[in-house]
């Protein structure tokens, strides 16, 4: 085997499997077009056992407690990958480094967040798993460029490896059509927020935020989608909530909007995360009402002029002035690079395989 791809399978609340989302499924994906790849997913959620391929690439996803899951350290020891690729957190990378050592193949260790700031990370036995991760890796790859600066010293290699998007659902699109997929009235304005919904994403702001601008008399209504967490109060009637509707339908959902929200707070995790969403909100070419926050800013080369019409983070005054900017005078950010998921995998195929 040439390539073994280990990941989480549940991550920012999708099902890599399922809905073939993100990097953990679409970078082997690609690779296994030219090489010999298996994806590992490991499942911390349910207990379902999934063997499948889709063209050249073998899936195989494991409850982490089972007898597949010990199954499969063995064979991927037997099969001898010539590469692991490690993306998830740092048990996952663990994991990997283990078996790269028994197989003595190269370990990349992908880092799509600051693993180190979740909830479930505990240093093993005295030792920093995080920072032993980044030093014994043969390359580290980040979405987030403060990340990769603020670690290019620990690694042996880095490499810039964005979040992509599917140019094939995330595409301008009729307003009014994705508003009847939805039954959304064409008349009504909507600021729409996607994805994950802890305080640090500042969706509380953004409520806040609105409700400042409905008391100058703009009937702006909000419309969100995503998994709500439990304290979460959505009953307020200018709120729309859809629930966590499937990956392939985000997009529609996405263009019903006037105007997307990013409301993101200063937090460890979000000032050194690259959220999935922005590449998906630029390619709709919708305006933006975001926060100063690094997560947005740093990696995706905003000018002067962008960001001087970004919010104060934690400040919902400031989140509604930025707002009433947006309807008055829609400034639309553009992606300097591209951001599709072949021309990223294009230049990560040739950094891991240029010495062939």
């Amino acid at each position: 085997m040439d390539v073994l791809f280990i990941g989480k399978r549940f991550y920012t609340n999708r099902d890599a499997y399922n809905e073939k989302f993100g990097r953990i499924y679409q970078i082997p994906h690609y690779i296994s077009q030219k090489k010999t790849t298996h994806l590992w997913l490991i499942d911390y959620h349910t207990r379902n056992i999934n063997r499948s391929s889709d063209q050249q690439l073998e899936i195989t996803t494991t409850p982490v407690f089972s007898l597949m899951f010990l199954y499969m350290i063995f064979k991927m020891i037997f099969k001898r990958p010539k590469l692991i690729i490690a993306s998830g957190d740092c048990y996952i990378g663990l994991l990997s480094l283990i078996l790269s050592k028994i197989t003595r193949s190269k370990f990349i260790f992908d880092v799509y967040d600051k693993y180190d700031t979740f909830s479930g990370y505990r240093n093993l036995f005295g030792i920093n798993l995080y920072q032993l991760l980044l030093k014994k890796s043969d390359m580290c790859l980040f979405p987030s460029l403060k990340l990769l600066n603020d670690t290019k010293d620990i690694c042996k290699k880095t490499f810039f490896v964005p979040n992509g998007i599917d140019e094939n659902l995330f595409h301008p699109k009729d307003k009014s059509l994705a508003r009847q997929t939805f039954n959304l009235k064409n008349g009504d304005l909507y600021i729409g927020y996607f994805g994950s919904m802890e305080i640090e994403r500042g969706i509380d702001d953004l409520i806040q935020a609105t409700k400042l601008v409905r008391k100058i008399g703009i009937d702006l209504k909000i419309l969100i989608g995503g998994t709500k967490r439990l304290d979460l109060n959505l009953d307020d009637a200018f709120i729309h909530y859809l629930g966590n509707i499937p990956f392939n339908t985000v997009s529609t959902a996405m263009s019903c909007c006037d105007l997307l929200a990013l409301p993101y707070r200063k937090s460890s995790l979000m000032d050194h995360g690259s959220s999935c969403k922005i590449a998906e909100y630029l390619a709709l070419q919708i305006p933006i009402v975001s926060t100063n926050s690094t997560n947005f800013s740093s990696n995706f080369n905003l000018s002067k002029n962008d960001i001087s019409i970004l919010s104060e983070c934690s400040d919902p005054d400031s989140f509604a002035q930025a707002i009433l900017h947006q309807l008055k005078n829609p400034h639309y950010f553009i992606a300097k690079d591209d951001r599709t998921w072949i021309s990223i995998n294009r230049q990560l195929y040739t950094m891991l395989f240029k010495e062939e």
